[in-house]
């Protein structure tokens, strides 16, 4: 999970989300519940509003449609960051829609959601904090583990199963693939080959798992660095320390 900016939508878009928002306000509140699922499914909203929305979660979420949870690639649902079970007048509210893939939209999370106490949600919502204040990824195992005393890290691993199944391992292989990808960025950079040196960054930034190149980077400045990257191949600390490299990526 990386820290996701969210765009406004265009006019036309955001006026529609304001409107079925506003009917479902003025929708008496015993009736909200079975109205929303019946809103959500209406032939119209599918075609001008879901879709339209589904795209915009498109361009805004990393690599080619990863999930804005788990990271995986192809994402194909929009879920509703607060469960429209548990806040019906939230079903249409642009910034409570985030691009999920069907195992963390469905056989995960789905409608489980837990307050902070306050008014906002244990869950990390990617578009308005950084994951990393909360989550801690280890690069070889590719094992979340929560920063100490932060539930909303606990919460985030468990409900979304980011340890869950295959998860862990995929991720491990990607650090395996990121670090290949960085040296061979190298090799170009010393044989003067821009175009292969935008083909690596390309696929390091657009790879599925994100979160992996992130993490990586952000350890590399971290005072726990050589300790970190201490197993592994020489060279590859130094790269991610490397202004251009991080310029590349916007770090």
């Amino acid at each position: 999970m990386i820290r996701i900016v969210r765009p406004r939508l265009p006019t036309e878009l955001e006026a529609s989300l304001l409107a079925l928002s506003q009917e479902m306000a003025d929708t008496p509140v015993p009736e909200r519940d079975k109205h929303t699922d019946r809103m959500w499914e209406r032939k119209t909203v599918r075609r001008d509003v879901y879709q339209p929305v589904r795209e915009a979660l498109e361009d805004m979420a990393p690599g080619i449609d990863c999930c804005m949870y788990c990271g995986n690639h192809m994402a194909d649902t929009v879920d509703h960051f607060v469960p429209k079970s548990r806040c019906a007048v939230r079903t249409f509210y642009w910034p409570n829609l985030l691009l999920a893939c069907s195992t963390c939209n469905t056989r995960f999370k789905g409608n489980k959601h837990r307050s902070d106490g306050l008014v906002g949600s244990l869950l990390i919502d990617p578009t308005r904090e950084d994951p990393f204040e909360h989550l801690d990824l280890g690069l070889a195992s590719g094992v979340y583990r929560s920063v100490e005393g932060s539930p909303k890290g606990k919460w985030t691993i468990e409900v979304c199963g980011l340890n869950e199944g295959k998860r862990p391992r995929v991720r491990a292989e990607a650090w395996l693939n990121l670090a290949d990808d960085l040296q061979g960025w190298a090799r170009a950079r010393d044989a003067g080959d821009v175009r292969n040196m935008r083909r690596k960054i390309y696929r390091m930034r657009t790879q599925p798992f994100a979160d992996v190149g992130y993490a990586a980077l952000r350890k590399a400045v971290s005072d726990e660095a050589p300790q970190v990257f201490a197993a592994e191949e020489p060279g590859v600390l130094a790269l991610l320390q490397d202004d251009e490299l991080r310029a590349a990526f916007q770090m």
